[in-house]
């Protein structure tokens, strides 16, 4: 758990449902490890040996969060993962309804009902979410945690339009290749998602399906137009901007991306699940079916039923 995680409010449920899994014979044994630095979710997690334990619980934002599925991929224990989120944006436990109420939260453990989804590895990193560069991906970077405790996703909102001149301005010639495309594009912004939820724009990347072995890709372009006098926010929030002919959407499995002119430009920020990750190039595949999630009983899809002929 990551106690800075959020508002914060999050841990009295969190006692609330370690007590109540406890009481209720769920659970025989739970431990807890609060991160006190970054990278503390990432090695308890890489730490932990297969039959350990039976369940992970990840409880924090989207950057711890990060930090375990990082762990727990790189460990190789193959313990299940339940996620109790408690960040600002929290884009993939919305994706997922994950619950945060303490009943449905451990009813959904007592059900263990668990579904496999893709992770992303970009450059030698794991994520579940997102990789991104380009416009207001510093945003996540930039805005104060306290600010964000306190404020929640407008935090991020009022970050980015008070940035918005400045990011609209910014243009990244890169190399783009996939077995889908390959072109050579100047962008302002480069989204490679594994759900539908990105910055808290909840339908973003409407055709995401995160256990279905693709990413979805979405590229504005250079002659992408913002009409004048609009209210951006809503222009991003509705999706009005996917009308735009020079935005490109597509799925893929793997995707390469490098600067055309490194040596001309300042280098190009990455982020991984709302964290800081390095810069351009990147490299990024599906890792398809890779983390066992629990998920709510009623989100499970039916297996098919296979129809013998008679003889």
């Amino acid at each position: 758990m990551n106690p800075k995680s959020g508002r914060r409010v999050f841990q009295k449920n969190l006692e609330t449902i370690l007590g109540r899994l406890l009481l209720e014979g769920t659970a025989e044994q739970i431990s807890v490890s609060p991160t006190k630095a970054r990278g503390d979710a990432r090695e308890t997690a890489a730490q932990l040996q297969p039959g350990e334990f039976d369940l992970v619980i990840g409880c924090g934002g989207d950057g711890t969060i990060n930090e375990i599925i990082h762990g727990l991929m790189r460990g190789g224990c193959g313990t299940p993962l339940a996620i109790l989120a408690a960040g600002t944006s929290n884009d993939f436990a919305y994706s997922m309804k994950l619950p945060q109420d303490p009943e449905e939260f451990c009813r959904m453990v007592q059900d263990n009902q668990q579904r496999l989804v893709d992770v992303g590895l970009a450059n030698g990193r794991y994520f579940i979410n997102v990789a991104s560069f380009g416009m207001f991906t510093e945003i996540a970077h930039t805005t104060d945690q306290e600010i964000k405790g306190v404020l929640g996703k407008l935090a991020y909102y009022l970050n980015g339009l008070i940035s918005a001149p400045e990011q609209l301005s910014t243009l990244i010639p890169v190399r783009i290749s996939s077995p889908e495309h390959t072109m050579e594009a100047e962008l302002r912004i480069c989204l490679i998602a594994n759900s539908m939820s990105v910055g808290s724009l909840r339908k973003l990347m409407h055709k995401a399906d995160v256990s279905d072995g693709k990413f979805d890709v979405l590229l504005i372009k250079k002659k992408a137009l913002i009409p004048k006098d609009i209210d951006l926010t809503s222009y991003v929030l509705n999706g009005d901007f996917l009308n735009d002919p020079a935005i490109q959407y597509f799925q893929t499995d793997q995707i390469s991306i490098e600067p055309l002119r490194p040596e001309q430009g300042e280098k190009i920020e990455l982020d991984l699940d709302g964290e800081f990750c390095g810069h351009l190039p990147l490299e990024v595949k599906v890792l398809h079916k890779a983390l066992p999630l629990l998920i709510p009983k009623e989100q499970a899809k039916p297996e098919p039923i296979l129809h013998s002929l008679p003889l």
